[in-house]
């Protein structure tokens, strides 16, 4: 077993497809598959099993890949180490963000940062959080900028100072008058709301579960009149009149057109920094992440 062929095999998990590897790879489907097979007669057992045309692993397989992964990652991270000891002077940030709020840091602070260290580059990935989670654990990125992980993540974080999630109510709400746009903002009882039509985050987002078990424990299921993976969409919409949000307090611009409350028992979105266990930060990466801090700190 050499490292290279490592690859190979993660390369056909994560295509499903011996040629698609093989392409990526740059080597003929033949070689490639004659080292599958080679290595499962070795091994004695199939790391993959064809369905559908889709190469998908057994169960010994998913250990061998995971494994493999590991091992390679492991390298990875000896080299980076090696790299940030002998120059530190250029590298690559592997970083995942989030499309609106992780898209709206990275513009801010990206010019700081290439000022400070003008020979990295950016291996830039967007996704929701749970797409991120994923690449990050996959190695496909070293860390991602992004809003609370489910409790099922595997990653390790730092987290940053939480936003509150609100009840955003248009001004010309009839419940609008009864609120206090300021710290700590007026509750309200959910069950007010069950004949409107709600702007929704879309399902992807934890935002949007969020608010699903706030809507299950007042009872009722919302009428939805438009979902969007935008929190600025939905923003602009309540501010417009159109129908009230659960939005983080953040996304609200101008308190004269929207009105907050408080969701009952308080909500936070904590924004957090997630990367694999074992990783090392390069000075680099240390110096962006105090930039990513200092970002949300003041937000």
């Amino acid at each position: 077993m050499n490292l290279k062929q490592l690859s190979y095999i993660i390369a056909i998990a994560d295509t499903q497809n011996i040629s698609h590897a093989a392409e990526q790879l740059f080597i003929s489907r033949p070689a490639l598959n004659h080292y599958l097979t080679t290595l499962e007669k070795e091994l004695g057992y199939p790391i993959f099993k064809r369905i559908q045309k889709k190469m998908i692993p057994t169960d010994a397989g998913a250990i061998y890949i995971k494994s493999a992964r590991e091992i390679l990652e492991i390298k990875r991270q000896a080299y980076k180490a090696i790299d940030e000891i002998t120059s530190g002077e250029s590298g690559c940030l592997n970083l995942g963000i989030t499309r609106v709020i992780g898209a709206a840091m990275f513009t801010s602070i990206f010019p700081e940062f290439h000022k400070q260290f003008p020979n990295y580059t950016v291996n830039l990935v967007e996704g929701n959080i749970n797409e991120l989670e994923e690449r990050c654990l996959n190695g496909e990125i070293d860390f991602a900028i992004m809003g609370q992980s489910s409790i099922q993540s595997q990653l390790k974080h730092i987290v940053f100072k939480p936003c509150e999630i609100v009840l955003a109510l248009p001004s010309s709400h009839p419940y609008a008058k009864e609120a206090e746009n300021q710290h700590p903002y007026t509750k309200i009882d959910l069950q007010l709301l069950k004949n409107d039509s709600f702007i929704l985050m879309s399902k992807a987002t934890r935002i949007r579960t969020i608010a699903d078990y706030h809507f299950m424990k007042a009872g009722f299921l919302p009428k939805i009149l438009l979902e969007t993976s935008l929190s600025s969409v939905a923003y602009e919409m309540v501010r417009q009149g159109v129908g009230p949000s659960i939005l983080m307090e953040s996304a609200i611009k101008d308190h004269t057109s929207v009105s907050c409350f408080s969701l009952n028992p308080l909500e936070e979105w904590k924004q957090s920094i997630a990367f694999r266990k074992g990783t090392i930060f390069t000075k680099a990466e240390t110096y962006f992440v105090e930039l990513v801090k200092a970002y949300f700190e003041a937000y």
